[in-house]
């Protein structure tokens, strides 16, 4: 009589990562190519061609694996280096384009600068918070082509606007004038934050992309 002995095997099937990304180590792909050996049919064995070809396959990963460390590795260190020479901002004063930026409660927002094309009449400069709702409008006064206006940071009411994202555009009023906007102010820090560095200028935290204009330190030695 002949008995025959089947032994089924479960195989776990690991899903990729997420984007592509390589997951596992090449101590998991090893135990992995062992158990294949060890669970191999001894009727029908494995070519060595075929084994090569897998050991090769596991090599390739592990070198990808170690080259996705050190590119990881190159982006950190260039990060570090650009939020370093960022320091050098410290201290000076600076225009910035006035669109986003994040309110916080490191003092008053520094000044408005608003330049005209032609003399400016009904203009106005009006806050909005990150749903759109207006908090805050200020008046450009007639007939000026340039004007630096003061915002405290509160809101119409009076309350202090709270901490977080809001944005500055400009109402043209009957004139048709085509103004732009600007913060003018010293730079008081670098911010490393969750988003990226941001420059500290007063209450308002900007993206160091939004600077137009680098003047002189204002910090007497």
């Amino acid at each position: 009589m002949n008995v025959t002995s089947t032994t089924a095997l479960t195989t776990t099937t690991t899903a990729p990562a997420a984007g592509g990304a390589l997951s596992g180590s090449k101590d998991e792909f090893l135990k992995l190519f062992m158990a294949q050996l060890e669970h191999q049919d001894p009727l029908d064995p494995k070519n060595g061609a075929d084994m090569a070809a897998q050991l090769a396959q596991f090599s390739s990963v592990e070198q990808a694996q170690q080259a996705n460390q050190h590119l990881a590795d190159l982006v950190a260190a260039q990060s570090s280096s650009s939020s370093a020479s960022l320091s050098s901002l410290v201290g000076r004063s600076c225009n910035a384009a006035a669109g986003g930026f994040e309110l916080d409660r490191g003092g008053a927002p520094p000044a408005l600068q608003v330049t005209s094309t032609r003399a400016m009449t009904g203009a106005s400069v009006v806050i909005t918070d990150d749903s759109g709702k207006e908090v805050r409008r200020l008046a450009i006064p007639a007939g000026a082509t340039s004007a630096n206006l003061a915002w405290d940071g509160t809101m119409t009411s009076g309350a202090p606007a709270a901490p977080g994202n809001y944005h500055v555009t400009v109402e043209p009023g009957t004139s048709g004038a085509t103004i732009s906007s600007q913060w003018h102010g010293r730079v008081d820090a670098v911010e490393l934050t969750t988003d990226g560095p941001r420059l500290r200028m007063g209450g308002v935290l900007l993206a160091p992309a939004d600077v137009r204009t680098i003047g002189q330190s204002s910090v007497t030695p």
